[in-house]
């Protein structure tokens, strides 16, 4: 048995690390080629490594103000994390919690879900003339308030609650807790691999938004990276070398802070699916 599990685990592993290196290789690929002359990018044939480093890119890059986008994209990402998480947390308590004592929780929870079946370009006219109707055209908030609300938050905090036991709420109750307090300080806590898991994906959705950002910001000062990226292909032509170095930058954030919660991405979507 234990030879036949060898037998089946060996090229699994070894198809394992093919996709990796398949999956990385490009990245790689973007990393190294950051730091080659311009010259040298389309030498043929193709180098791996530069024959002559340079990170001439990097300082032009981040000459033309690139830190700025950096601030508007942290400012995005982190603002519309935040109401994400506040907002699935509680609509995820409520429809877990209440399924019991209020008629079409369950319901709702359907409504929501339906939401999901929705093709993500077919509302971004309906998007664009609220945002417009609003007055937030051109304004930062424009691009957050649009996409604070994520039935994927909602379906994970919603799954997760329902997996604790109610007899926590109640005996919470009998203590005289009020639902604010069984909320913050009883259920909101216990699902803290949900959060964190739900805080890295939120941060990846709204770093790398393109579309939303580019319908709703025209003033230069208030782009953020993805579109600044944009800028670097114009008329007369395309500046890889700069589009390299900008796309390394706008990578890091996302790396670091994967690094550091990536333990908590499987724990917070097994808790998620415990019981449904």
């Amino acid at each position: 048995m234990a030879e036949r599990k060898q037998k089946v685990s060996i090229p699994l592993t070894v198809l394992s690390v093919l996709i990796a290196v398949i999956v990385v290789f490009p990245i790689v690929w973007m990393v190294l080629s950051s730091f080659k002359p311009s010259g040298e990018l389309f030498s043929y044939p193709l180098h791996l490594f530069s024959q002559d480093p340079t990170v001439e890119h990097y300082a032009s890059v981040l000459a033309g103000g690139f830190m700025g986008y950096v601030k508007n994209s942290l400012f995005l990402a982190v603002v519309g994390t935040l109401i994400t998480l506040v907002i699935s947390s509680m609509c995820g308590y409520a429809l877990a919690i209440y399924r019991f004592e209020i008629k079409y929780v369950n319901l709702s929870f359907g409504v929501f879900l339906l939401g999901t079946l929705i093709p993500g370009e077919t509302l971004t006219v309906p998007q664009f003339s609220v945002i417009s109707a609003l007055g937030l055209y051109n304004n930062i908030w424009g691009v957050i308030l649009p996409v604070v609300t994520t039935t994927t938050g909602i379906f994970m905090y919603r799954q997760h609650y329902m997996s604790i036991p109610l007899s926590f709420v109640e005996a919470a109750r009998i203590d005289g807790a009020n639902e604010l307090q069984i909320f913050t300080r009883i259920m909101f806590p216990l699902g803290s691999s949900v959060t964190v898991t739900l805080t890295i994906f939120s941060f990846m959705w709204r770093w790398n938004d393109y579309i939303l950002p580019l319908l709703v910001l025209s003033d230069q000062k208030k782009y953020t990276i993805q579109i600044a990226i944009k800028n670097f292909i114009g008329n007369l032509g395309v500046d890889w070398s700069s589009i390299l170095a900008a796309s390394v930058l706008s990578i890091l954030p996302v790396i670091v802070i994967f690094i550091f919660l990536q333990k908590y991405i499987i724990g917070g979507i097994s808790a998620s699916g415990v019981k449904g």
